[in-house]
């Protein structure tokens, strides 16, 4: 018996080996020319396997879409709100807990710049609807949690979350701001607002 485990074994390492491959290939494509950009001959190419294959291993958008997904989250490493203890840990003040936020978000945009930007055909897909969605709820709730030293509204977790975005990432990186920059000032932008904010009331 162990010769035939063994021959399965391989059969299925070389499987999910070809399988990481075609994924790799496909989000790496991806970031370059958008999902609906993407062939599966492309894919296949990049891959170095047969158009076939891909197939086999991802027959439509909905099996593809979803396990690139996966392996964005596992290469970016988008921060949760299970995260929140761990981020705010010890941080009391609320310049402290928004710096801390702002380097979480930012870290993560970093790392998933090339991932993460999608036009308006790709948000049609549920997909990317759903990841959306996710990551606003996401920010939202870290916003919020950062925030409790000044026990805050909706209001003002929905401004500091939009300020928080992604675009607004992206738009500093547009003009050679790089990251820490960019985070200190939105830190600032953000502290300075939230005091005028309080002493209006």
């Amino acid at each position: 018996m162990a010769p035939r485990k063994y021959t399965m074994d391989k059969r299925k390492a070389a499987v999910e080996e070809t399988r990481r491959r075609i994924l790799e290939a496909t989000l790496a494509l991806h970031s370059e020319k958008g999902i609906f950009g993407t062939s599966w001959q492309d894919i296949a190419q990049r891959a170095d396997v047969s158009v076939g294959t891909v197939y086999k291993h991802f027959p439509s958008l909905d099996e593809l879409v979803p396990a690139c997904g996966e392996l964005m989250y596992a290469i970016t490493r988008p921060p949760s709100l299970e995260d929140a203890p761990q981020i705010f840990a010890g941080a009391s003040s609320l310049e402290e807990r928004l710096e801390r936020l702002v380097s979480e978000l930012f870290g993560f945009y970093e790392r998933g710049a090339s991932y993460i930007e999608t036009d308006f055909q790709e948000r049609q897909l549920p997909e990317v609807r759903e990841w959306e969605a996710h990551m606003r709820a996401t920010i939202a709730g870290l916003a919020r949690e950062a925030l409790q030293p000044v026990g805050p509204d909706e209001g003002t977790v929905g401004a500091v979350s939009a300020l928080l975005d992604f675009t607004t990432f992206k738009s500093f990186l547009e003009r050679d701001i790089q990251k820490d920059q960019a985070a200190k000032t939105i830190n600032e932008v953000l502290l300075c607002w939230i005091g005028c904010s309080r002493r209006d009331r």
